[in-house]
């Protein structure tokens, strides 16, 4: 079951007059990127290859694998002046400089230390059969291993090197199957890693930190240069994650940011507290632009790099590469990254687009030229993910219920699990609905990228795929109903792009509501009342299903009343829950509640709300021990059916070292809310207005501060 914002038919607002002089747009074909005269990249970005040239201007920086076994090639002795020469040079070819500490894989652990301490070296099993490379590593936990490494990272930070202008950035490395020393770990690494050198979770989390803290020290001054390869737990058994939990925060902490290697996946990073990014109820993905790597400007990048008949192994034909390389590009820019990997092969996919990319990557919204969203529509398992924005949002409300369109066929991602030879599908736009009384897009600035009534561009990229007109519909800067002239389509089925001038956009959300809109959202719910079955378990477990785990007591702070108690058994790696099936209907807005006491150890107890193939469409979990807590969590249904309420005990997921106690539930509810409470700040800015007789296909849409041609 997926989320959707509510549908419901409202009358139209009674839109505005065009102001005295404003033509029409202008329209071209295909995709417009320009950007006002004078607009540049902002000094911390840039575009990085690894390679030894510089093979298109549009690279600026170089990655140089700075290896352990290169610069300290004997005990005591170190070859600086190496590392030196690599800065000098890539300053002369007008790139800057990142550096790659590397010491695990076994081309750079230097021999005198394998010839010394003979530490194991592994084999790595392949990330897939098909890869065309193999590796060996060196456990950098072994403790003469371990010592010489940090001894070779104190002189380093001696040096200076890391600090000097010409470095722009430094990966703090950790241990992987790929070449990069990136930062993940498969069951048969940690498999192999306890087997040959009996590393602990305690051990390795301890390994890590240090490494963060000595690379935190070689960048002391200019940590904002330094990111972490990882975003949360890792390993695949409760002790490792709970033991590598805080390890990223820990980096944040001393000042580092944060990079990511799987942007060209198209659905990486999605929602992940550690990029500051999270699905609202509806799908739309939201980027918090004060998580402090991005407030406070650090590192944040990412690799959009593989492209081209190398990558056919993982990605499928080529043919699909440039639809989703577009698609790449603009998640890096949604993320607020600043910093990209590229290829040869990138760099030919789309110029225009890259071009624009290069320049517009890093801008925070304080200071971007521009702020824009990608209309469409793709899908984690059966959930809905809605649209790619960046400072501009674009959402379904009473009377613009837009509907994807433009559907997409691609080759399957590695983890999308499809019978073979089907393929997997997106929607690249989203249409008006004029057949059933919805013929606007509805659109809102972030506040602060908008904070104040100035003249704007807005670039309209759409299909045109029937006849029809449309036109765009504000609030002036002196807070009037205005409207734009008109844009033609005639159905040649051809990508265009409208360029509207808007004398003066109103900000902060003035573009009136509706009057039906407004007493659609703040009225009651519909009449269908609670959905759960003995929620306060008066009739014992009658309606739930579950192990022994959870019993049904007398709740001693309510004479005569029931909770729900669950006691924690040992062992229990898969978190067991206590199930219920609901009904929902469909366009409701539901709260799922109840209170919780988490009376237990390292217990996270939690309730879902799903859908009967287990995708999840709510979850409100507890946050406090020793006291009773209120917990909730708001969300619609796309359909009418069953679904299954669950409650954890043990927490979803959550199985970390030293669990223990109990957990108590009260009053488990499903009922009805108003769908205001839902929506949330339903203020916009502007409107695209269909008027007939077709429907506006709209791909992207481009707010630009001032006056752009």
């Amino acid at each position: 079951m997926r989320v959707w914002p509510a549908v419901m038919c409202v009358g139209l607002w009674l839109m505005g007059v065009p102001l005295p002089g404003q033509g029409p747009p202008v329209i071209r074909e295909g995709w417009d990127w320009s950007l006002p005269e004078g607009v540049g990249p902002v000094p911390y970005s840039g575009y990085i290859t690894w390679g030894e040239k510089r093979f298109d201007p549009a690279i600026t920086v170089r990655g140089v694998m700075m290896e352990w076994s290169r610069l300290n090639p004997a005990p005591g002795q170190y070859n600086w002046e190496w590392a030196r020469e690599q800065i000098a040079k890539n300053r002369a070819a007008g790139m800057r400089t990142g550096i790659h500490l590397k010491g695990v894989q076994r081309e750079a652990v230097p021999d005198w230390v394998i010839e010394k301490f003979k530490p194991a070296v592994l084999d790595v099993p392949p990330l897939q059969e098909g890869q065309p490379w193999r590796i060996q590593i060196v456990p950098p936990w072994q403790p003469e291993v371990d010592r010489a490494f940090h001894e070779f990272m104190r002189e380093f930070a001696r040096t200076g090197i890391a600090k000097g202008d010409d470095v722009v950035y430094g990966y703090i490395h950790g241990i992987s199957a790929s070449r990069g020393e990136e930062m993940f770990i498969r069951p048969v690494d940690l498999e192999l890693w306890q087997k040959s050198t009996g590393v602990t979770a305690e051990q390795f989390a301890d390994w890590l930190r240090r490494r963060i803290d000595a690379m935190c020290e070689v960048f002391r001054g200019a940590e904002h240069k330094l990111a972490v390869l990882w975003d949360g737990p890792m390993g695949t058994t409760p002790e490792f994650r709970a033991a590598t939990a805080g390890l990223h925060e820990h980096a944040f902490n001393r000042g580092a940011g944060i990079r990511g290697g799987a942007i060209d996946f198209m659905f990486s990073l999605i929602d992940e507290v550690a990029w500051g990014s999270s699905l609202d109820p509806r799908g739309y993905m939201r980027v918090d632009d004060e998580h402090p790597t991005i407030k406070a400007g650090r590192f944040r990048g990412d690799e959009n790099e593989e492209y081209g008949k190398y990558w056919e192994w993982r990605f499928g034909p080529v043919a699909g590469y440039p639809y989703r390389h577009r698609i790449c590009v603009l998640r890096g820019l949604q993320m607020r990254q600043n910093f990209q990997l590229v290829s040869q092969e990138t760099l030919r996919l789309n110029s225009d687009l890259n071009e624009y990319a290069r320049i517009t990557q890093g801008y925070r919204r304080e200071n971007s030229p521009d702020a824009w969203a990608c209309l469409r529509e793709a899908y984690r398992g059966k959930r809905a993910i809605r649209n790619i924005e960046r400072w501009l949002i674009q959402r379904d409300l009473p009377g613009s219920q837009s509907v994807p369109a433009e559907r997409v066929e691609r080759a399957p991602l590695p983890w999308e699990k499809l019978p073979k030879g089907e393929m997997a599908h997106d929607f690249d736009a989203r249409r008006t609905d004029l057949a059933h009384g919805q013929p606007g897009l509805l659109f809102a600035l972030d506040r602060i990228f908008w904070a104040k009534p100035a003249p704007a561009t807005i670039k309209v990229t759409y299909i045109d795929r029937a006849p029809t007109s449309w036109h765009i519909a504000y609030t002036d800067a002196g807070g009037h109903a205005s409207k734009t002239a008109p844009a033609r389509n005639t159905g040649d089925g051809k990508l265009k792009t409208a360029t509207f001038h808007i004398p003066g956009l109103a900000a902060a959300g003035r573009f009136p509501d509706d009057a039906a809109f407004a007493s659609v959202i703040g009225g009651s719910p519909h009449e269908k009342g609670e959905v759960v079955k003995n929620g306060d378990f008066a009739a014992g477990l009658e309606g739930w299903s579950g192990p022994a785990e959870y019993r049904v007591v007398d709740d001693p702070d309510r004479t005569g009343r029931k909770m729900l108690e669950y006691r924690f058994k040992p062992g229990n790696e898969d978190t067991v829950h206590l199930d219920q099936i609901v009904r929902l209907e469909k366009g409701f807005a539901y709260r799922l509640s109840a209170r919780i006491r988490n009376e237990g150890q390292n217990l996270k107890p939690g309730l879902r709300v799903a859908g009967m193939d287990w995708s999840s469409i709510a979850y409100a979990a507890s946050a406090q021990t020793g006291a009773w807590e209120e917990v909730s969590a708001t969300f619609l249904a796309d359909e009418t059916g069953p679904a299954r309420l669950q409650i954890f005990g043990q927490g979803r997921g959550h199985g970390a070292v030293g669990q223990s106690g109990t957990a108590r539930f009260r009053d488990i509810a499903i009922g009805p809310i108003p769908a205001k409470e839902l929506m949330g700040d339903t203020r916009m800015d502007f409107r695209l207005v269909a008027e007939g007789p077709g429907d506006l296909t709209a791909t992207m849409v481009r707010v630009i501060k001032g006056r752009c041609e």
